[in-house]
């Protein structure tokens, strides 16, 4: 129960009426119980994500592997998604997948193992058909990207495929979302691919915006590591 603030009473003024003034000591209590308040309530814990990505660009010497580990764990754990993977431009000038969070080891490895061009980013390929949600994400459906036989193995619960979708905001086996990672110039640097929530349920627009904002944490580790190495 909150203590009832520290009250004085002021001289009367030339009305008749008394005003009461506050202490610091009880603006100070206010300040930090409603600090307390908000720093545990949902929405504030996600700004955590930033802070711990954050201090991957403090270090002397930044390692990307590590901050794109780091970051497809805390995601994955923050917004409740069922797995995370993130991919980078490697030297050869191919995208490749390098890190994730919640996918089954045999699937993983498929996944491991393909690359990608540039083109291969474009909202509409000769494999893929994206929608775009945002200029840095795109969602793939699984009515529109259907996988082949020799493909069903790079989904987590292949058992799931071909399910009927009922709601609009309902995620089915083979949906996911990709958010660029992006330089401020625009180039290509990478990207997060992320599936629906642990309910079945599409990550919320505001999950999208968070996500968005560690691509770009993201990016400045990759440009530092360029300038530092």
């Amino acid at each position: 129960m909150l203590k009832t603030l520290k009250v004085n009473r002021g001289e009367s003024k030339g009305n008749g009426i008394q005003l009461g003034t506050v202490d610091s000591e009880s603006v100070n209590r206010r300040l930090k119980f409603e600090y307390l308040r908000v720093k545990n309530d949902h929405a504030s814990k996600s700004l955590e994500v930033f802070t711990q990505l954050a201090s991957h660009l403090q270090k002397p010497q930044i390692s990307v592997m590590e901050m794109i580990q780091d970051a497809s764990g805390v995601l994955q754990r923050q917004f409740r998604l069922r797995w995370v993977m993130i991919g980078l431009k490697e030297s050869d000038g191919y995208y490749r997948y390098l890190v994730n969070t919640g996918m089954r080891d045999d699937a993983w490895a498929k996944q491991r193992s393909k690359q990608y061009l540039l083109k291969d980013f474009e909202l509409s390929t000769e494999n893929y058909r994206a929608a775009e949600i945002s200029k840095l994400t795109r969602s793939y459906l699984e009515e529109d990207n259907p996988l082949g036989k020799n493909d069903e193995g790079v989904v987590n619960r292949p058992a799931l495929l071909k399910a009927k979708r009922r709601t609009d905001d309902e995620t089915l086996e083979a949906d996911f979302l990709d958010t660029l990672i992006t330089s401020p110039t625009g180039e290509l640097l990478g990207w997060i691919e992320y599936s629906g929530t642990v309910t079945g349920k599409f990550p919320d627009a505001i999950t999208i915006r968070h996500i968005e904002v560690a691509a770009s944490l993201i990016a400045s580790a990759v440009i530092l590591s360029r300038f530092r190495a």
